[in-house]
């Protein structure tokens, strides 16, 4: 009887332990309705807010949900998650000694942890309607320093000749330009580089293709040690 007990007692304060203490969650909340606009006509670029619908890139709600050994990072969207080589989506976390990434694109991902005394690890992705969600190991400190992702869809594959693209950022300070205010319209020369109405660059977002290669070869270097 007593044993009985005693194990009655365990059970409990495992299931009391595990409640209290199995997963913690940071969350990034980004409203819909803010998918920015890039276009190029001649030497003239501009940047226009919410000028069209664009829910599967339209980013609502990125996170990290901590359980146990094991850290998901998620990224969700209004729409759906679509497989398309005109669409990719971005999500990254970074604390004070580990950075974790994850990239899909095309019915595909890449994914990795690193961490500066463990290496490199491979995380798992996968796809749930309006969210990816990608599982890595903890590979240090969970504390949170930065926390975003970034959604866009191109007329072109990535081409830098493209003259028109859409791309959502959250949290909107993560923006790669200043914006001009609400529904208006961001201007500049194609000439200097520059933006004559507040900052930003011609075609931001070309400027993570090298990010995007060291990936690529992080994935091809891992695979090779397996």
């Amino acid at each position: 009887m007593k044993l009985r007990r005693y194990g009655l007692i365990v059970v409990s304060l495992s299931i009391l332990l595990g409640s209290c203490f199995t997963a913690a969650a940071t969350t990034i909340s980004d409203g819909t309705g803010d998918v920015w606009h890039w276009t190029n006509i001649g030497n003239t670029w501009s940047w226009a807010g919410n000028i069209a619908s664009k829910p599967d890139i339209d980013i609502t709600q990125i996170s990290t949900t901590l359980n146990g050994g094991s850290l998901t990072l998620s990224l969700t969207v209004a729409g759906t998650i679509r497989s398309s080589d005109k669409i990719y989506y971005w999500a990254y976390f970074n604390t004070t000694d580990s950075t974790y990434y994850s990239f899909w694109y095309n019915g595909s991902g890449y994914a990795f942890a690193s961490n500066h005394s463990y290496g490199y690890e491979m995380g798992n992705i996968t796809i749930s309607g309006n969210t990816i969600n990608t599982v890595f190991n903890v590979m240090g400190d969970t504390t949170t320093v930065e926390l975003w992702g970034w959604a866009a869809e191109y007329t072109n594959y990535l081409n830098q000749n493209t003259n028109e693209w859409w791309g959502d950022w959250a949290p909107n300070s993560k923006l790669p330009f200043t914006p001009p205010g609400t529904g208006g319209n961001q201007t500049g020369g194609n000439n200097t580089g520059g933006n004559n109405t507040g900052g930003g660059t011609k075609t931001p977002g070309f400027e993570l293709l090298p990010a995007i290669a060291a990936i690529a070869l992080v994935v091809v270097l891992l695979r090779r040690r397996r």
